[in-house]
């Protein structure tokens, strides 16, 4: 053992231990490669959708929204907690001993609070160690999850609600460290490829395309095809994925920048202020 960290945290006192541990990137001997290659579109109605770069849609798991179902609960406390004598004096905004009752709704919210995180963590890692262990090679976005949550307005703060309450931010750090672990190969396609605008029949790419559409009708006339948005996307991702491991492997292994395949470019917008990606608009 390293070292020990002791923090106190919403009522309760956690002990973390650093140690040193040798691990060998592998697999468990017992599991078995769901499919090569797979593209993973993620979102905040359908939380992952796995294809692969045939269209064949492998997995699809619903975002539990772990916060919005406890919210109706938070929110009987927390008018039971103005009720009651807090800190604070509503009227001089003076500081003032709680009354008893004040603390014991306190510690029941933060216990509520803790069993959204105790389950939305335990979430995300039983999927990431899932999709990690499946597969050779996982395609997935580049997500600025802070830039999305950060402008909107008040008509945003569902979307906004729904986007933390996934927990995309930290999905992506799980599956990074954990393909490294089981053995798979993670591919990133940078921020600005349009996997959810870009048509997965014939490459055409759509200029827009709203949040409320969640049917992807391809606008070129000789193709037309009509697909789930989100399958749509993954198999975008998938294919992304095995032209970047096919571009490698051509390379003799070597390290190669993530560039969109020549099929699928899309112009990246002449302007960036900083606020949430195209992609991130369609998650």
């Amino acid at each position: 053992m390293l070292k020990a960290t002791v923090r106190f945290d919403r009522g309760r006192w956690l002990v973390s231990f650093s140690c040193l541990v040798q691990r060998t990137a592998q697999r468990p001997a017992h599991l078995k490669r769901v499919a090569s290659t797979v593209g993973v579109d993620v979102g905040v109605k359908d939380l992952v959708v796995v294809a692969t770069p045939q269209g064949d849609e492998v997995m699809r798991v619903r975002a539990p929204k772990e916060f919005r179902h406890a919210s109706r609960k938070l929110r009987a406390l927390q008018r039971k907690a103005a009720r009651q004598q807090g800190r604070w004096d509503a009227t001089t905004r003076a500081r003032r001993e709680p009354s008893a009752g004040w603390l014991r709704t306190q510690q029941i919210i933060a216990k509520q609070h803790v069993r959204v995180a105790d389950l939305r963590r335990d979430r995300l890692h039983k999927l990431t160690t899932v999709l990690a262990q499946s597969f050779d090679v996982i395609g997935t976005e580049t997500l600025a999850v802070k830039n999305m949550m950060a402008s909107g307005g008040a008509h945003k703060k569902g979307l906004n609600r729904s986007i933390g309450d996934a927990g995309l931010g930290e999905f992506s750090r799980q599956l990074d460290y954990k393909t490294t672990w089981y053995n798979s190969l993670r591919v990133q396609a940078d921020r600005w490829y349009p996997s959810s605008k870009t048509c997965s029949g014939c490459g055409c790419v759509k200029t827009k395309l709203s949040l409320a559409e969640r049917l992807y009708v391809c606008d070129n006339n000789d193709c037309g095809l009509q697909i789930d948005r989100d399958l749509n996307a993954a198999i975008n991702l998938a294919r992304y994925a095995q032209a970047e491991q096919s571009a490698c492997s051509d390379n003799g292994g070597a390290d190669r920048k993530t560039t969109a395949p020549a099929a699928l470019v899309a112009a990246k917008p002449e302007s960036s202020n900083g606020s949430a990606s195209p992609q991130g608009e369609a998650a």
